[in-house]
């Protein structure tokens, strides 16, 4: 009693400091992915409540366990939930949406634990029901690591996702190894006596390492920020040391050498500039009085160059370089 008891608080005290640390990053930054992160921790909380009671009280065990068997929705919630969060999560951080046949796969994943549960009480019933969680956990393992090489080279988030993706796909198999050992040699299914393990300790341990990642991650987004604002200070001093050189003059400066180095033409460099504030091709186009489709491929031209795929890239090569560059 006492181990679970500590293992217990254990989990919901790591669960809350990720959830926080990523909750006090969406306020600062606005990031949606922040957003999702916490939702997704704030679910595991809860649902690291239930199972301890099960464990903990016997009348909640045989009254919750009993529900299970006849309607799950509480875990139906929770894994349509947790589901759509990661999926959500995953597709956002390589900034795509959800397409149709992702929707397709949410949808016959709801059907699928709203149907299984009808079937007669047994083991299979059980196993069945949880699986497709499971076998989901290592499709979006398989995903991160496919869409993995749409990240900068050697970027150090390409880095946590490929780990993620990694983890995502050994644990999910994991899982699915203990439930299948636990439902079919430790659970007891008969109507005079249930007895079910809601804890997986392979999930447990998934979770676990998912927190390990995301609060090393979140650490050094801190530092990142921290780091960022001492460069704003260097570039400030050096403004003091030179007045005569203007805020327009030193950026234009550093933006000719980041040219130079990346072989950008003057036409193209026309566009980066507008990249760089974030504006979309339309916007571009209006603005240099060219054609959508110039506009199009100058930016293809300049996503060869710097060696990225997305736009959001491209503000972390300019970033990088501008870093680089102040610190010298």
């Amino acid at each position: 009693m006492m181990f679970n008891y500590i293992y217990t608080t254990f989990l919901t005290i790591l669960y809350t400091v990720v959830m926080s640390l990523s909750l006090s990053l969406y306020l600062k930054e606005r990031e949606k992915n922040y957003l999702l992160v916490s939702l997704y921790f704030l679910l595991l909380i809860l649902n690291g409540l239930i199972v301890t009671m099960s464990e903990t009280f016997q009348i909640f065990a045989n009254d919750y366990n009993q529900q299970f068997m006849v309607n799950p929705i509480i875990e139906t919630i929770y894994y349509l939930a947790t589901f759509g969060i990661a999926l959500k999560l995953v597709t956002e951080l390589f900034e795509e949406k959800i397409t149709t046949y992702q929707y397709g796969i949410y949808i016959v994943f709801a059907l699928w634990l709203i149907v299984v549960p009808f079937m007669a009480n047994s083991a299979l019933k059980v196993w069945l029901y949880y699986f497709p969680s499971q076998l989901l956990t290592v499709y979006l393992g398989i995903y991160l690591l496919i869409h993995n090489r749409k990240m900068i080279p050697k970027s150090s988030l390409g880095k946590y996702v490929k780990l993620i993706g990694s983890l995502a796909i050994f644990f999910g198999l994991a899982i699915v190894v203990e439930d299948t050992f636990i439902i079919y040699f430790r659970d007891i299914y008969h109507t005079n006596m249930l007895k079910i393990h809601n804890r997986n300790v392979s999930e447990d341990i998934f979770h676990i390492s998912l927190c390990l990642i995301a609060i090393k991650y979140f650490l050094t987004n801190y530092q990142k920020s921290n780091e960022e604002v001492a460069v704003i200070d260097i570039r400030n001093e050096k403004k003091e040391t030179n007045d005569s050189v203007s805020n327009f003059e030193e950026d234009e400066y550093y933006f000719e050498r980041f040219m130079d180095k990346y072989g950008i033409t003057q036409r193209e460099g026309e566009i980066l500039e507008l990249l760089l504030q974030r504006k979309h091709n339309q916007e571009i186009a209006n603005q240099l009085y060219l054609s959508l489709g110039t506009v199009k491929t100058h930016t293809h031209n300049i996503f060869i160059k710097l060696q990225v795929e997305k736009r959001s890239e491209v503000c972390e090569v300019w970033e990088a370089f501008e870093k680089s560059e102040l610190t010298q």
